[in-house]
């Protein structure tokens, strides 16, 4: 992130975030800005080499870290991170760097929480992008985590989000900052079926950070840059703010954050790209499933990676590739 300015900035609900961004000039306000936002357990450090090969595009960038990450606030009060109120907060970001229209680019959390954002202030956005997460569309139903992984083990086989309840549970965040080693090699193992075996194996994850098996580590996770942040990130915060979204919706914060969505307009009308991977066994394709049949992605395109869930760390050079054709060809003004 060393081409982009730090920003420090208080939002209109008292959070200080922290966000980087590339200086504006008189040809960056003819294109929407792209606006890069991090899941779990990241921050906007992930997107450093994505946007390092799209520095030459004449669109502003612009990369918070999100609530309860590095720069930014860490409120214990899972209330804070309802969709609706971060999307708030990052339109008051788009409105301090005077951006009129932005793409939304989101991963993991950030994909969610993209979706929302575009939902909640679509006046505000030209294009949307999703990586690994598709568009969950909001529920008629509260959310039941044991409903959610029976009804995934019927359908794929396995319970989708065993590890949900692991970072649910009262010690996760005590267990997860006295084992960051560890947690960098459930991240970013190079075990084939890595992912399923860890995150949708009830007990898994548990077991893993408090044992003592060792596992390869993918290539990319091997850069000190990469483990190095990480390490320095967690080491100094800690991860009970991190994990604050999962209680957001366990809690059915976010159930209760959409029902002040019209259920009329739950449609995409902007330009889509899912960026989906092929090794990524929580966030399936299959998900945006729903939103095609009822219509509510009239204007998607779909392209798949070959990698695992941490797509921008793993592939910068293809999800780099993909965005600046989407924002090319879709928005001819880029070029």
């Amino acid at each position: 992130m060393e081409s982009l300015q730090r920003v420090t900035f208080v939002t209109q609900r008292s959070f200080k975030y922290t966000y980087y961004v590339s200086p504006p000039d008189e040809s960056t306000q003819a294109h929407p800005a792209l606006l890069f936002i991090h899941g779990f357990p990241d921050s906007a450090h992930l997107w450093a080499e994505v946007v390092d090969k799209l520095r030459d595009l004449p669109n502003q960038i612009i990369v918070p870290d999100c609530l309860g990450y590095a720069g930014t606030d860490k409120p214990q009060d899972t209330q804070a991170y309802a969709y609706k109120d971060q999307a708030d907060d990052l339109a008051d970001i788009l409105a301090n760097e005077k951006v009129k229209s932005a793409i939304l680019i989101g991963h993991d959390w950030g994909s969610a929480l993209v979706q929302r954002t575009y939902l909640h202030k679509r006046d505000l956005f030209s294009g949307v992008i999703l990586l690994n997460t598709g568009y969950m569309l909001p529920s008629d139903e509260p959310f039941n985590l044991q409903a959610v992984n029976e009804l995934t083990e019927k359908v794929w086989g396995y319970p989708q989000f065993s590890y949900w309840e692991f970072f649910l549970a009262p010690d996760a965040a005590e267990i997860l900052d006295a084992n960051l080693e560890r947690m960098w090699q459930v991240l970013h193992g190079d075990v084939e079926d890595w992912m399923k075996k860890l995150f949708c194996a009830p007990g898994a994850l548990r077991a893993f950070l408090l044992g003592n098996e060792e596992v390869p580590l993918k290539e990319y996770a091997k850069k000190p840059e990469w483990k190095d942040h990480f390490m320095r990130q967690f080491g100094a915060d800690g991860f009970a703010s991190a994990l604050q979204m999962y209680k957001a919706t366990a809690s059915n914060v976010q159930f209760a954050s959409d029902a002040a969505l019209s259920k009329k307009n739950l449609a995409i009308q902007v330009p889509m790209l899912f960026i989906t991977c092929t090794k990524d066994a929580v966030c399936l394709p299959e998900i945006m499933i729903p939103a095609k049949e009822q219509g509510l992605v009239p204007d998607l395109k779909e392209v798949v990676v070959d990698c695992a869930h941490w797509s921008p760390m793993e592939k910068p050079n293809e999800i780099a590739a993909h965005i600046r054709a989407f924002v090319t060809e879709r928005f001819p003004t880029a070029h």
